[in-house]
């Protein structure tokens, strides 16, 4: 889409949700959406982990074996048993990719799970417009319009402003209270909600640094405990500022005025409406299923605004208010003693 300044030749602005990518000598704008840019780096390089420890009741260390999921990919990380399955869940026509976790030990009152949110971010040198397909318009360098990667923007707004959700309740056999204990995690922070002996832990997974929240079951983990997952994002703040150099990291330029100066746009809005309604979790469990590669027999589905229980009786979706902020959260139930025969899946998953 092109815009034109105005009929006193004063402003030019790109429509709503859209960015520049390119700029005429009259400030005429170039503009096009941040969609496709924002889909390609979140399902590329937006991941989720989950871990095990045993023995940890309120240590500080990392997960001894954990599984990492994305949207394009699956690994199984470290540890025995782990692996990466492709199960018919929600959709027959669209299996789903999920990691395992397979775990070690009886589980009880001395065991943490682990998981996060990370995005790996890929920094490049600005380019001069008009930009590539993927870019925009970040500002100018004397008489150049500069160009920068969406996709930086994107995956920094889902790293920092999206996190996983992780709790545990016990004698919750189909309940819908919230966890006795929670927390989540993103590359911004941890945030240890409720529950003794959980912890905030960074550490390096498959060569990645990821902020980890450390949720310790208590007691024996059998048919009555309840394991909670979620996702959700702090909703995005209007922003637009007004520049003739370089705009804020994540802003782009949407309008142009005849002083020479020039608006910088937040797409944030474009970025969680993408999470929100094209990303889900999937969330799991199988008993005697020692590294076994078949698929859950409970599981759930739970996005930013949605939730649904896929099979499995006493799971149940809740929409929770965790710390001020509204999470849509999957409780899956546990059947029988959860020990070293039975696997957590989560899968992550994104649409184009």
């Amino acid at each position: 889409d092109r815009t034109r300044p105005d009929a006193g030749g004063t402003t030019a602005a790109c429509p709503d949700g859209q960015v520049a990518t390119a700029v005429a000598s009259n400030g005429e704008l170039t503009c096009g959406t941040v969609d496709d840019a924002t889909a390609v780096a979140v399902r590329s390089r937006c991941a989720v982990y989950v871990g095990q420890r045993d023995s940890c009741d309120g240590c500080t260390d990392g997960p001894a074996k954990w599984s990492e999921i994305d949207p394009l990919g699956c690994s199984p990380g470290s540890g025995g048993g782990n692996a990466c399955v492709a199960a018919t869940l929600d959709d027959p026509e669209a299996p789903v990719t999920l990691a395992t976790l397979d775990l070690d030990g009886d589980v009880n009152d001395d065991d943490k799970l682990f998981t996060t949110l990370h995005c790996i971010l890929a920094p490049r040198p600005l380019q001069p417009a008009p930009c590539a397909p993927g870019w925009a318009v970040h500002g100018r360098s004397g008489d150049a319009w500069m160009c920068a990667p969406i996709s930086e923007a994107a995956v920094g707004y889902v790293g920092s402003r999206c996190a996983v959700y992780l709790g545990w309740q016990d004698s919750c056999d189909g309940c819908t209270t919230p966890p006795a204990k929670w927390g989540h995690a993103n590359d911004a922070a941890c945030v240890n909600g409720a529950g003794a002996d959980d912890t905030c832990v960074t550490t390096t997974l498959g060569g990645e640094t990821v902020n980890l929240i450390g949720i310790n079951t208590d007691g024996d983990v059998d048919g009555n405990d309840k394991l909670h997952l979620g996702l959700a994002c702090e909703p995005p703040a209007a922003a637009g500022v007004t520049s003739t150099t370089m705009c804020p990291d994540g802003l782009f330029v949407t309008g142009t005025s005849a002083d020479g100066s020039f608006t910088c746009g937040d797409p944030a809005a474009a970025f969680a409406a993408y999470l929100g309604s094209q990303c889900s979790l999937f969330f799991g469990w199988r008993d005697s299923c020692d590294a076994c590669t078949g698929a859950p027999t409970k599981w759930g589905q739970v996005s930013v605004g949605t939730c649904a229980t896929g099979v499995g009786a006493d799971d149940t979706c809740t929409e929770m208010t965790l710390d001020g902020t509204a999470v849509q959260m999957f409780g899956l139930n546990t059947d029988g003693d959860v020990n070293s025969d039975d696997t957590l899946y989560v899968g992550f998953r994104c649409a184009p």
